[in-house]
């Protein structure tokens, strides 16, 4: 019955969801969490305004708060994917050096 009325909201509030959870999973597991400290901050926001603009507002509002925590979203999962493959790269040229 939900999926007929919120089919799209659903898939994306899932896929936002899981890309989350694995990048909160993958911050807990790290040895540089003062690193990733601004990115994950920067998900969550990203992830909370998105959730209210789909879920609790309505109109042109709610479009603004998608927009918004979207965008917040993309900046902070591109920070972190930056952070994580920069030190990655780095730990493995100091130990092939």
């Amino acid at each position: 019955m939900a999926w007929e009325y919120y089919g799209d909201e659903l898939i994306i509030i899932g896929v936002l969801t899981a890309i989350l959870l694995i990048a909160v999973l993958n911050f807990l597991k790290s040895r540089f969490k003062r690193r990733l400290l601004f990115s994950l901050t920067l998900l969550v926001v990203g992830y909370v305004s998105c959730i209210i603009g789909l879920v609790f507002v309505r109109g042109w509002d709610a479009l603004g708060w998608i927009l918004i925590g979207f965008s917040l979203y993309v900046i902070g999962l591109l920070t972190y994917i930056g952070v994580v493959t920069y030190h990655w790269f780095k730990a493995r040229r100091t130990t092939h050096s």
